[in-house]
């Protein structure tokens, strides 16, 4: 998958991955972008009330959302005041932050914390996870928390079952 694979453009809201580019026009909340998360927020809840007739709304993504997994487990990641992380021209960290990816399987997509060299970021790993891993988990997913290469820490998440 691209860059522009990974983040939307065109008219629709940019979600980020941690893997665009720094851009620091873009380093903090502006009232425009948080707007724009909390409006996306509200859209999701409106196709979860519709999709999911007969059960809670908020218990299970829907199946537009499975779809779209990255773009979704990124944008509620965001939206729920986690920063996303970014890459600089050598294409290493920039900034600290979540960075989202496809898994190793098909409807899974692995959530790690990164940042520079230097940053703590490691040190952040867990407390941070478990953040990430309590907001995916509130808004329906499954994510499981798993011990990679060099003991480096990461999320596996997946649509819940419902």
């Amino acid at each position: 998958m691209t860059m522009k694979d990974q983040h939307s453009q065109a008219g629709r809201l940019r979600v980020h991955t941690g893997a665009e580019p720094l851009d620091e026009t873009e380093r903090g909340h502006s009232g425009a972008r948080t707007a724009e998360l909390r409006s996306a927020l509200d859209g999701i809840r409106s196709i979860r009330n519709l999709t999911n007739l007969g059960s809670d709304p908020g218990a299970r993504p829907a199946k537009w959302e499975q779809r779209q997994l990255l773009r979704t487990v990124s944008l509620l990641l965001e939206a729920e005041g986690l920063p996303p992380s970014a890459i600089d021209p050598a294409g290493e960290p920039a900034r600290t932050g979540y960075r989202t990816s496809d898994g190793d399987q098909a409807g899974q997509i692995q959530v790690r914390w990164v940042g520079p060299r230097g940053s703590g970021a490691r040190y952040q790993e867990q407390e941070q996870l478990q953040r990430c891993q309590a907001v995916l988990r509130s808004w329906g997913f499954d994510a499981v928390e798993v011990r990679g290469p060099g003991g480096r820490r990461y999320l596996e998440v997946a649509a819940g079952r419902g």
